[in-house]
């Protein structure tokens, strides 16, 4: 009688211990690195000209995997950089105005394995080097 009470205490203190334990949280940063952009004919995706040149900036968008992309919002975050530069150009480790490169896009959960990334490059006109969202 004494062993199978000790048996029916060891299974509710393993419940108990299963019940109390947490799962583990994920985090980490998802890095992206900008080497290179190229436009040599200063256009807009219109085919429309910059005038006086394509002063880009980019968007990053990561989401949930789509094998076939539709527009919807950046469940794992985004991150937009300032204008580095017109038409064409290089991309340093440090961006100029205030930029950061690789971009990080911080996360607080699980990775999800697969994923999918938007880049999308953009035309700042005016003088400003922080476009609007």
């Amino acid at each position: 009688m004494a062993a199978a009470s000790r048996s029916a205490s060891g299974w509710a203190l393993l419940l108990l211990v299963a019940f109390w334990q947490q799962r583990a949280a994920g985090s980490g940063v998802f890095q992206l690195q900008l080497r290179e952009f190229a436009n040599e004919r200063g256009v807009l995706a219109s085919g429309r000209p910059c005038e006086p040149g394509c002063r880009t900036f980019f968007r990053v968008c990561l989401m949930h995997f789509q094998a076939v992309f539709s527009p919807g919002p950046c469940t794992f975050g985004s991150v937009s950089t300032p204008v580095l530069g017109t038409n064409s150009f290089a991309v340093g480790d440090d961006s100029s105005g205030g930029g950061r490169n690789p971009l990080q896009l911080p996360f607080n959960f699980t990775w999800p394995g697969t994923f999918s990334l938007i880049i999308e490059a953009w035309h700042a006109p005016g003088d400003d080097l922080r476009p609007g969202e």
